[in-house]
């Protein structure tokens, strides 16, 4: 099944808006009008996406280029622009022997229930099957066409924008047609009106000669968009079905991996034009100017949230009554509720919420092998507790990492869906190296950067051992150290530096004033050493990728599976001949560091991850819609 997308359009009802652009690119909440279909056929899975255009059409190939989300993209270019039927025709050897689904790129079908469109259409082995909706304002269906069909949906009527309004149903140039329909396009006869051969006509000819052809109730809300007045108007759809979310996490005060995260994925909702805010126990000031039309709600507390979090269970605890306490208040407020990272999970419970938790940091609820028996049996209690709430209060479990899959399923026996986390390359790939040279006094260096709060999870112990290795055989080896700090593991840090004599290859940065200042570490880095453990640290050695630089990472770490699986850079236990061999084969190293940053920029953008965590959240909103 190939798809057919028309995107000649000029639009000149939209004025100014079209005057330099194809209509189809007007944006609609900062995302192309035709990016909407171009989703669509990404979720029923076609094998080929045609587009056939004729106004501007570089800047849709421009944009688009030769393949959409792994999907491959041929274009076919319009002299001049003579309808439906002719751009269809003038495709066709694009086509092929192809069935294929048609679709208009200035159209808006909300919630489009392709896959069922598309079940039906097979199964039933259709000629043709016509997605429409039920129009409530009968007057608006003068604008596209209307069917007149039997008790089961058989169509015997198709009519171009009918002047007398016979019945509700309202057609949509979404389409599934057989590929012997393009048989039938010598046979339309052309409009007397418009001059040219309609879309509507060329379906009619094959249901006179008895083929089977059927409507399909594709969407509750639909609109063509061709005036100012319909780009609203499919902002207001969009709007009315997209759920209202609150993502919960524990702190965001500290700008870190896990706070990124959720800034980004709190803009680009917004920029999708869905409400959201963030319940958590901080803030700061620089989180909030990141922040778009995101409100942080903090409930009043007394919790300790220096890094690198929680001190005790005590802590754990009165986060979880904090918590509780504002959702009793607020969770009617939203359709759908964001949990990220424990003992968030458990602070809804036992009221109930479509909910999604992104596991990232799964709770550490196991006793050590030594402790008695009183800890072994709170710690199988407390085990049992969070299985059972989670199994309970949780509708979807994403991970950003295989690892955590297992986990999910281990743990809860659950399934969960792997969403790749999101890195922005634009911002990463345009660090100014020689700003950060002069700054920290580089010159004739080989640096090593690590980046990420100086704890044990991070692991830079095991960092500034690797120098202590190569120290001999790399003499001008400097590590740099960046990041918020726990003074007593910075402390230990500085002893060992000072017993294996390395302070002149070892440089504490602490915590940069600005990411620019650290995108511009990452270009004057010639490494990215990141021995992290198994959790937390995930978007540095990905957002040192994109500077082009390669990186080491261990083998415990969440994302080495996806790094290792996509040859992004080197997976290891062994830090010091790994670096040895990086330092004697530069070149070799730095093109392959550039081809990984190419595969980040295309496969892993905060646009994408958001896009398939909001699949999530609609996915338990409408399994849960009459759940308060």
């Amino acid at each position: 099944m190939k798809a057919l997308i028309l995107a000649g359009g000029r639009g000149k009802r939209l004025n100014e808006l079209t005057r330099d652009r194809n209509k189809s690119m007007v944006e609609l909440f900062s995302r192309p009008i035709i990016e909407h279909n171009l989703d669509e056929c990404i979720e029923i899975g076609v094998s080929e996406i045609i587009l056939v255009l004729y106004y501007r059409p570089e800047e849709i190939m421009r944009y688009i280029g030769k393949d959409y989300k792994g999907v491959r993209v041929r274009y076919m270019i319009e002299k001049r622009g003579k309808g439906l039927v002719t751009a269809i025709e003038n495709a066709k050897e694009l086509i092929g022997d192809s069935d294929f689904i048609l679709m208009l790129a200035d159209e808006i079908v909300v919630d489009a229930k392709l896959k069922d469109m598309l079940k039906r259409f097979r199964d039933e082995n259709l000629f043709a099957i016509c997605g429409v909706i039920f129009e409530k304002d009968l007057g608006s269906i003068g604008k596209t066409y209307t069917a007149m069909v039997n008790e089961k949906g058989r169509a015997f009527r198709l009519i171009e924008k009918p002047k007398v309004k016979i019945d509700n149903i309202k057609g949509t140039g979404h389409c599934i047609l057989k590929n012997e329909i393009l048989d039938y396009i010598p046979r339309t006869p052309i409009n007397a009106i418009r001059g040219q051969k309609e879309l509507v006509d060329l379906i009619q000819v094959a249901i006179d000669d008895g083929k089977n052809v059927e409507i399909f109730h594709i969407a509750k809300d639909y609109v063509n968009i061709n005036t100012k007045e319909d780009l609203n108007l499919a902002k207001e759809m969009i709007k009315k079905n997209n759920p209202r979310v609150l993502i919960v996490h524990n702190q965001m005060k500290y700008y870190g991996g896990g706070e990124l995260l959720i800034v980004e994925m709190a803009n680009w909702l917004t920029k999708r034009g869905i409400k959201n805010d963030i319940l958590c126990l901080s803030s700061s000031k620089e989180v909030e100017d990141k922040l778009m039309n995101t409100e942080i709600i903090i409930p009043k507390h007394n919790v300790d949230l220096r890094p690198p979090g929680y001190k005790n269970m005590k802590d754990i605890l009165m986060a979880i009554k904090a918590f509780r306490r504002k959702l009793k208040e607020i969770y009617k407020n939203y359709d759908v509720i964001n949990f990220h990272d424990f003992p968030t999970t458990w602070t809804l419970f036992p009221r109930r919420k479509p909910a999604v938790w992104f596991m990232n940091l799964p709770p550490n609820l196991y006793s050590k092998p030594d402790a008695g028996f009183f800890y072994k049996t709170l710690n199988k209690f407390r085990i049992w507790l969070d299985r059972f709430i989670v199994r309970y209060s949780i509708d979807i479990i994403t991970v950003a990492e295989s690892m955590n899959q297992v986990r999910a399923r281990r743990r809860y026996g659950r399934g969960s869906r792997l969403i790749d986390f999101g890195i922005n390359y634009d911002f990463f790939s345009k660090g100014n190296a020689e700003r950060a040279r002069k700054k920290f006094n580089l010159k004739d260096r080989f640096v090593l950067i690590h980046s990420g709060i100086l704890c044990n999870v991070k692991n830079q112990f095991e960092s500034v051992k690797t120098i202590a290795k190569v120290k001999d055989k790399i003499p001008n080896i400097l590590l740099i150290l960046t990041g918020k700090e726990d003074p007593e593991y910075r402390k230990k840090l500085e002893e060992y530096v000072k017993e294996k004599k390395i302070e002149k290859n070892v440089l504490f940065a602490g915590y940069l004033a600005t990411r620019e200042e650290l995108r511009d570490l990452y270009k004057a880095a010639d490494v990215g050493l990141f021995p992290i453990g198994k959790q937390g640290g995930v978007l540095a050695p990905l957002e040192a990728l994109c500077a082009g630089i390669p990186i080491v990472v261990s083998e415990e770490m969440e994302t080495a599976s996806l790094i290792k699986q996509n040859d992004l850079g080197i997976v290891t236990k062994d830090y010091a001949n790994t670096i040895l061999d990086i330092y004697n084969n530069q070149k070799e190293h730095k093109e392959k560091a550039k081809k990984a940053a190419i595969f980040v920029k295309k496969n892993l953008s905060w646009k994408i991850f958001t896009e398939r965590m909001l699949k999530a959240y609609k996915d338990a909103w409408k399994k849960n819609k009459t759940v308060d």
